[in-house]
């Protein structure tokens, strides 16, 4: 009887496509059968509205608490695999975005910038939307590994953008003899069991430049990074002046 009840149960989980439901936000949880749902909103800015849907969700379909991540995202642990359809519903209804995992660009982090904190220089908000809404850099964004990017609105760089693949932030400094506020970059960091300190870009750029920047970064990426290959060992391999001139044109 335990050798057919294991059966079944092996035969179960292979109809099961686990990097789909990853994909889509659903993360295979420990429990048997259990999921962590993952979500996302730009910048990690949840309306009223949207975090009592997601408290709804928790109620009613997992253990009555959520958990807020370190991208800023908001998760629902402990649902089941034979809830997802119905908890799908209730997530598109409540303007909620699913987050994501594996190899894929992931929900880009973002500090209120000039929003409302006073150290501010950069309209970071701002920014993040014309990134993912204009320019298409949006999570789940398929690429060879994870891939984080982090905006900040000034050099103390909150959301640690120095470890991340790419890292913005709000500077100033002189320019032509004049006051000029703009933005800075770092490329090549991140976290994990073998963190490293991005490469430090030495120019105040304007918004339009660090978007297309950014764009040629994350296409070039894709086409040359080896699966499972962190943007940061990629350029590691190449070796650093090799990878800048591939994405320097007209830029810096």
């Amino acid at each position: 009887m335990n050798g057919i009840i294991k059966g079944l149960k092996m035969s179960y989980e292979k109809n099961i496509d686990y990097d789909d439901l990853k994909k889509g936000g659903f993360l295979r949880a420990k429990q048997e059968n259990g999921f962590t749902l993952r979500t996302r909103k730009l910048a990690g800015n949840y309306t009223a509205n949207q975090l009592r849907c997601l408290a709804e969700i928790a109620d009613e379909f997992g253990q009555g608490i959520v958990h807020l991540t370190v991208r800023q995202g908001i998760e629902v642990p402990f649902v089941e695999y034979k809830d997802i359809e119905n908890i799908k519903s209730k997530v598109q209804e409540g303007d909620v975005d699913f987050g994501t995992s594996g190899p894929r660009l992931r929900a880009t982090t973002c500090c209120p910038g000039n929003s409302w904190c006073k150290r501010g220089l950069i309209n970071t908000l701002d920014f993040a939307q014309k990134l993912e809404k204009e320019r298409g850099v949006s999570c789940p964004l398929r690429l060879p590994q994870k891939f984080k990017i982090a905006i900040s609105g000034c050099p103390n760089m909150c959301t640690r953008g120095q470890v991340s693949e790419i890292g913005v932030f709000g500077r100033a400094g002189i320019h032509q003899k004049k006051s000029k506020i703009g933005y800075g970059i770092y490329v090549g960091g991140c976290g994990g069991r073998n963190p490293r300190v991005g490469i430090k870009i030495d120019k105040i750029f304007d918004e339009e430049e660090v978007l297309t920047l950014i764009e040629r970064i994350v296409d070039f990426y894709n086409k040359c990074g080896k699966p499972k290959q962190r943007l940061g060992a990629m350029i590691e391999e190449l070796g650093e002046e090799n990878f800048l001139s591939k994405i320097r044109e007209g830029l810096f």
